[in-house]
């Protein structure tokens, strides 16, 4: 399969391309590298891999990249409440304006499938039920408004365009561009570098995914039989993986022995939601393999091996890097 991936030098995209140049797809990235380029350096001159440089809201750049595609997998988006607070008309243009022109140009160029990621931080606050893709949607946040407006733009294409929606949980572990904004990453590079962790708040529920596993669902749904997909909605993540922030400690302490915990009642991050994946599993047989466990313990080996030196590095974090 020819697979075009916008983002695909991020955190996530770079673990999909490298899983879809494994399994022989032929696959084009387009992105416009503002995080750099390390998430695909070591791709360049790989067979079957090739990267256009340019930006999602640049109707050329999307031309230029999708010709003789047969699928798109769209994850290019300004990530993260801070990060999509530094400014409404760059969040808007890119996580929502920029999925009209991706619409209309797959539509213009027959793609036969687009899988669109979304988030599960689009049901808000609101864990009293656990949510599954019917449930109500109660964003907070600026990023997870525009990420609703993206569905409904799929949405309104649905018997001319073939896509398929992917809400993600809240995404942990190691990757080619590393990311220390996510919680779990967060948390681990203060527990490996200074021996202890912060806990805000810890009543609120959040679902966690390790990255790799998030590249696996978006080949499960690229995989599956027409029918069993489009123009549907599915969470990614795992029943077992719903945790309080309050649980969190309980993974590291066994990894760190010495580890300091300090609570913080004050909470930074509203967000609050449990989150069902059945669906995904029952259709498509998707299955998270890592836990979170696995995840802290590849992030301290890359810190002990020296693939992470400073934690604090402005390009590890989306709002920092954006826009300095």
């Amino acid at each position: 399969m020819k697979i075009l991936v916008t983002g695909g030098a991020g955190y996530l995209g770079s673990h999909l391309v490298r899983m879809l140049l494994d399994r022989g797809d032929e696959v084009t990235v387009l992105d416009k590298l503002c995080y750099g380029d390390a998430g695909v350096r070591d791709l360049r001159g790989r067979a079957g891999f090739s990267l256009v440089t340019g930006d999602i809201c640049n109707i050329g750049d999307v031309v230029k990249a999708i010709q003789g595609r047969d699928a798109v997998v769209a994850l290019a988006a300004i990530v993260g409440d801070p990060a999509c607070n530094l400014s409404e008309t760059d969040t808007l243009n890119t996580n929502y304006e920029s999925t009209k022109v991706l619409v209309e140009i797959s539509k213009y160029y027959k793609i036969q499938r687009l899988v669109f990621t979304s988030s599960c931080s689009v049901y808000g606050a609101n864990s009293n039920l656990e949510l599954n893709e019917g449930s109500k949607l109660e964003p907070i946040s600026l990023y997870a408004r525009t990420r609703i407006m993206s569905e409904q733009v799929l949405f309104k294409e649905a018997e001319s365009m073939p896509f398929v929606i992917l809400r993600l949980a809240t995404l942990f572990g190691h990757s080619p561009r590393m990311r220390f904004d996510l919680v779990i990453n967060h948390l681990t590079a203060r527990a490996v570098n200074e021996g202890r962790i912060q806990i805000y708040g810890g009543d609120q529920w959040r679902p966690f995914v390790h990255v790799q596993d998030a590249a696996r669902a978006i080949l499960a749904v690229l995989g599956a039989e027409e029918g069993q997909v489009r123009s549907e909605i599915f969470n990614v993540g795992a029943n077992g993986l719903n945790f309080k922030i309050a649980r969190l400690p309980d993974f590291f302490l066994p990894i760190f022995k010495d580890l300091r915990v300090e609570q913080h009642p004050s909470m930074e991050d509203a967000r609050d939601y449990r989150v069902n994946f059945d669906k995904i599993a029952a259709l498509t047989g998707f299955k998270p393999q890592k836990s979170i466990a696995d995840g802290i313990r590849e992030m301290a080996e890359a810190f002990r091996s020296g693939q992470i030196r400073d934690f604090r590095d402005d390009v590890y974090y989306n709002v920092k890097y954006l826009y300095r």
